[in-house]
């Protein structure tokens, strides 16, 4: 890549986008929240589904997954050119909107049919999920090439989806008992229609005044061993995907966990609220002020920052369950909360930018490009971290003789707490990767952008002279 190439001249995001696009991200990012903290809690509390069977059908459920994302992110690109990406998301999120609910309807069925019921429309609203949410993050090197842009750009998305899924655990256990009025059941379908009412709304927002710059995904020739190969080469997306998911994994556990944790180890369910108002609190703040630690502190540092949080928030939170400080529960789990907010906010920030700059480097080293392919593993990521957690804690609490609504034994107590405090270090892990093997950061990622740019230029003069209407094509560059 070339050290002399000049700096690249990119159209500044309008405040519309900026808007329009991350308002998209609310609904979808708060359905996501509501089915990953209440979806298993309600299945063996509320429908009354043994918690093996539900982790045994959320395993199954990923485990088609593998398959069936790719293939969507292949479908994708190669209508790309008819379609875009626009009609995916509104159609996604109806979809996702339907089968949400439909999960939160198991309670009405019983025996066989529950468990067969249950399988079909979870693994649909994973379909589903991966259906709209792919195509969104999708639309983030068609809006900007530049970095610094997308960097102005993508605070907007995650502070939607960010105050989403605070609502979304937050106001959760308020509104099932508000909607159902003794009938919790009730109440979570009623609460899952609603999220449902929301990613649909949003979805029409971005669809219709999100403006795109750049045209993104491969020609019509794009073919299945060409989507293989953009995947199985670009190592830089490779190390992204293993560091990413130490990530949701261990995160996905030990958040997944603190319903159970509340509820049964430090007896006072209410302390959830708590920790996802503390995590709003921090949240917020860190979006909002996320350019100026960028440029105070370093991409590169706020990520490792972001990336560990987990296992001191999981720490705080484990130790009045074994006892030590029992006395400063209130502040230690406040405390927590303001550590879990920052690590989520800006972690998924961050994240949304460099499956972007994979694909830029991915184009450049290759000269392929198809961005719903990456986006979509990387949602098959995001589904993971549900999924798999859901899987292991259902699981672990058989084997460690959990029985629902019910005083747990000590042993109990302490093997909940070990697997909530053990998990969240899996986030360390991650960390080691990204700090000794990406390397998509500062001069390396600068000079990516600028050969993509000055490409795409050259690209818009050819096609004009070729085509002798000029004017059009330099519509782009007034914007600069």
């Amino acid at each position: 890549m070339s050290e002399t190439a000049p700096t690249p001249i990119a159209p500044k995001v309008s405040m519309q986008t900026k808007l329009s696009y991350g308002y998209g991200s609310f609904g979808k990012d708060l359905s996501l929240c509501l089915v990953n903290t209440f979806l298993f809690f309600y299945l063996t509390d509320v429908a009354g589904v043994s918690a093996a069977v539900c982790g045994i059908i959320f395993l199954v459920a990923r485990i088609w997954d593998t398959i069936n994302d790719p293939m969507f992110g292949y479908i994708v690109a190669k209508f790309y050119n008819k379609l875009g990406y626009k009609p995916w998301i509104f159609v996604g999120n109806i979809l996702n909107a339907v089968f949400m609910t439909a999960c939160f309807c198991t309670h009405y069925f019983e025996g066989t049919t529950q468990i067969v019921y249950l399988t079909i429309v979870y693994i649909a609203w994973g379909m589903s999920y991966t259906i709209c949410d792919a195509p969104f993050w999708s639309l983030i090197p068609n809006i900007t090439l530049d970095k610094d842009e997308r960097e102005g750009l993508l605070p907007y998305p995650r502070f939607a989806a960010t105050i989403g899924g605070y609502i979304a655990s937050g106001c959760g256990l308020y509104a099932v008992h508000l909607f159902g009025q003794g009938d919790d059941g009730f109440g979570y379908m009623l609460y899952a229609a609603l999220g449902g009412f929301f990613a649909i709304s949003s979805a029409a927002v971005t669809c219709k005044w999100t403006e795109t710059n750049y045209k993104g995904g491969s020609d019509e020739g794009f073919n299945l061993k060409e989507a293989a190969f953009i995947v199985t080469h670009n190592k830089q997306f490779l190390i992204f995907l293993s560091l990413a998911f130490c990530y949701v994994i261990g995160t996905g556990v030990y958040q997944s966990f603190n319903l159970y944790m509340f509820k049964y180890s430090l007896h006072d369910e209410d302390l959830f609220s708590t920790l996802m108002v503390s995590a709003s609190v921090a949240a917020i703040p860190s979006l909002i002020f996320f350019k100026p630690l960028v440029n105070l502190l370093g991409r590169k540092t706020i990520f490792i920052l972001a990336i560990t949080s987990p296992f001191a928030a999981a720490t705080l939170v484990s130790l009045p369950a074994l006892g030590i400080g029992d006395g400063m529960l209130f502040p230690l789990v406040v405390v927590s909360g303001l550590l879990t907010g920052f690590s989520n906010a800006l972690y998924w920030l961050l994240v949304m930018i460099m499956v972007a700059d994979t694909v830029d480097y991915g184009d450049v080293e290759f000269n392929i490009r198809s961005e719903c392919i990456y986006y979509s593993l990387h949602t098959l990521l995001s589904k993971c971290s549900g999924a798999i957690s859901s899987a292991v804690i259902g699981l672990f609490l058989g084997l460690i003789n959990y029985v629902p609504n019910v005083e747990q034994t000590p042993e109990t107590i302490t093997s909940m707490t070990a697997l909530y405090w053990i998990s969240s270090a899996i986030c360390l892990g991650g960390a080691l990767i990204y700090i000794f093997a990406y390397k998509l950061n500062g001069k390396t990622l600068d000079d990516i952008q600028r050969v993509l740019t000055r490409r795409y230029m050259d690209k818009v003069i050819n096609k004009a002279v070729t085509e002798g209407d000029i004017q059009q094509d330099l519509d782009m560059l007034k914007k600069a």
